[in-house]
């Protein structure tokens, strides 16, 4: 039918209203919709970025190994790869099995050294120490006889604060220590302790003359050392390091406690140096002095002024000063050390090796209170457990720490560590030091305060693979024996300032054979420098992190590092707030090789990242060895830079065998349905 022009028209223009209104709908339902999705994003970033660390970082990682077909349990190595060895730690044992336990271990770490007390400290570090097979500690002797100790001393100073401390002193040193010590190696003959000091401590030290040694020479001195292993092996089961360790554990913690209870007093105006030290007894006529606690043999007591003290020593205290120690130990004739410096500028050298706070097969104990010290030590001191415990405590100041090898918190069948306070600090170690774990041991420095340089090698070259680069083996490493004795555990944790870590070969969380390296540091723009094996790597069924929390940091080396895992190992390298720059060459920033994972993490923060190579760098797992290797790359926010395989807001796998990166949080599903 056809309609009349004006019905025509009027129908024409009402469906244009109709139309036109269907539009302004649609458009302001598109707008809507498009407001909606905005806000979701945005709640969803928000639920994201406020989610604990740990489980916005697993959620990620999860999400990432998903889109590989992969699962956090398959993150898990079997013990059966090799023969199991009796020292093996159990803290080590679990952590293979389920590696990506590293972060919450090294956190639960930094979370016990927070109040700078020893005694929680020194607590947990001898709980990870225990074998894989042990049963239970052994306990330090003596200790359950209490004040009964105390009984039959002279007294010299009137003073009951200064009494007291000392009266600790003179327990540990001549009625603990003694008797712990031959209860740990009570087992051992003559010639087997002797070992000890003389075959097996060898087996920690390098010579600067294998530089000029041909490679006939080398293997020669590799098959001695090999076969002083496994004479090792036949009788180091026996030796029960938790009695001398537990002894040393408990004096360090009554000892710290008398300290600060005399400070407290000297603080008050309730004592004084001067008026403590001659405010003495009257003596008797023909009295041997040594007879009287505090004028002992190997004891020496020095006021405010500036003292000079040399020799091998088992007990001073000093009131104030600046005070120079030239100090000798002889380990042919073990003994304890116990050095208290209440005030001053001090130097404390070490004549030989095992002094300014080590434990060479006994107990080695310096506390420091105050000022700008200056710490010298050959190998095995300045903080040193080697068959013991050592202990270096500084409470305050701009100080200087200089050693060779197994120094700054090294330790070898026991307990070696560094507690300093405050101040911006300088470590500078040949070897195995700065947070050195070697076999049965926990070495570790805790840095509260301070803008510090941690500088490690450049003294003993790496002669097997290169001859322009130096060992380095320390700042959180650890170290086994490998395949005979399985390592131990070290670590650094820095607390405050602006650090910079320097080394060549194997540092900065890093270890080697059935063992675990970590650093975490808290907060401040950092620098971390290294060659090779470093930055949260690890090498032959083994452990290592690197945990930064906050800061601008800045990453450079060469290769395996940043997240590298290597022959059965997994390593994890993250970096939670900053704007970072990550430099490498080859087989880093989240690499798996020869069966092992490597994990790279940045949580926030813009970043950079630069490598030379792309074919096994920035989420890359080889494919050797039947099933593999595994290496996760995850940037989770900011606007980042990428020279490699990554690249901004996306996901990409690398040509291997499971190997991928991330870029930017992709929300988890849980997160969304919260909403």
């Amino acid at each position: 039918m056809i309609l009349p022009q004006k019905e025509h028209l009027r129908q024409r223009a009402r469906k244009n209203v109709i139309a036109t209104g269907i539009d302004r709908l649609f458009i302001m339902y598109m707008r809507f919709l498009t407001f909606l999705l905005i806000l979701m994003s945005g709640m969803g970033v928000t639920v994201a970025q406020n989610l604990p660390d740990t489980v916005y970082e697993r959620q990620a990682l999860e999400k990432l190994m998903a889109l590989m077909n992969l699962q956090l349990t398959d993150l898990t190595f079997r013990d059966d790869y090799t023969k199991k060895d009796s020292f093996r730690l159990a803290t080590v044992a679990n952590l293979m099995r389920q590696p990506y336990g590293m972060i919450h271990f090294v956190e639960q770490f930094k979370d016990t050294c927070r109040n700078q007390k020893p005694e929680p400290i020194f607590s947990f570090a001898l709980e990870q120490i225990g074998k894989e097979t042990q049963q239970f500690r052994w306990e330090a002797a003596d200790l359950s006889q209490g004040d009964s100790l105390d009984r039959g001393m002279n007294l010299f100073y009137r003073s009951l604060e200064f009494n007291r401390l000392l009266r600790k002193a003179d327990k540990y040193l001549y009625k603990v220590f003694p008797p712990s010590a031959d209860s740990a190696f009570a087992w051992l003959t003559p010639e087997e302790k002797s070992f000890l000091m003389k075959q097996f401590k060898q087996l920690l030290l390098e010579d600067t003359l294998d530089q000029s040694r041909s490679p006939q020479q080398i293997d020669s001195i590799q098959d001695a050392e090999e076969e002083y292993i496994k004479q090792f092996v036949r009788f180091g089961a026996k030796i029960r390091k938790d009695i001398i360790v537990s002894a040393g554990v408990a004096a360090a913690i009554e000892l710290h406690r008398e300290i600060n209870l005399l400070l407290d007093e000297i603080k008050a105006g309730h004592l004084s140096a001067r008026g403590i030290l001659s405010d003495t007894a009257v003596l008797p006529p023909r009295t041997g002095i040594a007879q009287y606690l505090g004028r002992k043999e190997g004891w020496a007591i020095g006021g405010p002024e500036d003292n000079y003290y040399k020799g091998d020593s088992h007990f001073i205290i000093d009131f104030g000063g600046n005070d120079r120690y030239d100090l000798v130990y002889n380990p042919d004739n073990p003994h304890g050390t116990i050095i208290i410096d209440l005030a001053g500028n001090d130097i404390y050298n070490g004549l030989t090796d095992f002094t300014v706070g080590s434990g060479g097969m006994n107990v080695g104990l310096l506390f420091d209170i105050s000022g700008d010290d200056i710490y010298s030590g050959k190998d095995f001191s300045l903080g040193s457990g080697f068959f013991g415990f050592g202990l270096l405590y500084d409470a305050a100041g701009n100080d200087r720490y200089y050693g060779d090898t197994h120094v700054q918190g090294a330790a070898t069948f026991g307990i070696g560590s560094i507690l300093d306070l405050g101040g911006n600090d300088v470590y500078s170690a040949a070897l195995y030091g700065q947070g050195f774990g070697g076999p049965e041991g926990a070495g570790f420095i805790v840095d509260y305060l301070g803008n510090d340089n941690y500088l490690a090698g450049n003294k003993y070259k790496d002669v097997l693979r290169y001859d322009d680069h130096y060992l380095s083996l320390s700042q959180g490493f650890a170290y086994g024996f490998r395949p005979y004795v399985s390592g131990g555990i070290g670590a650094i944790i820095d607390y405050k300032g602006n650090d910079n870590y320097v080394s060549d070969i194997f540092a900065q969380g890093t270890s080697y054979w059935w063992a675990l390296g970590m650093i975490y540091d808290s907060s401040g723009n950092d620098q971390y420098v290294s060659y090779q094996y470093a930055q949260g790597a690890a090498t032959h069924m083994t452990l290592g992190i690197l945990l930064d929390q906050s800061g601008n940091d800045f990453y450079r080396g060469k290769g395996l590092m940043q997240g590298c895992g290597h022959d059965y190992s997994c390593a994890i390298m993250l970096d939670r707030y900053g704007d970072d720059i990550y430099h490498a060459v080859d087989l880093s920033q989240g690499a798996g090789s020869a069966n092992g994972f490597g994990i790279m993490l940045d949580a926030r923060g813009n970043d950079a990242y630069y490598v030379m190579k792309t074919n096994n760098t920035q989420g890359f797992g080889d494919a050797r060895r039947d099933f593999g290797s595994i290496g996760l790359f995850l940037d989770l926010s900011g606007t980042d830079r990428y020279d490699g395989n990554g690249g901004e807001n996306r996901f990409w796998q690398t040509p291997s065998k499971w190997g991928g990166g991330l870029d930017e949080f992709i929300l988890p599903d849980s997160a969304v349905s919260g909403l």
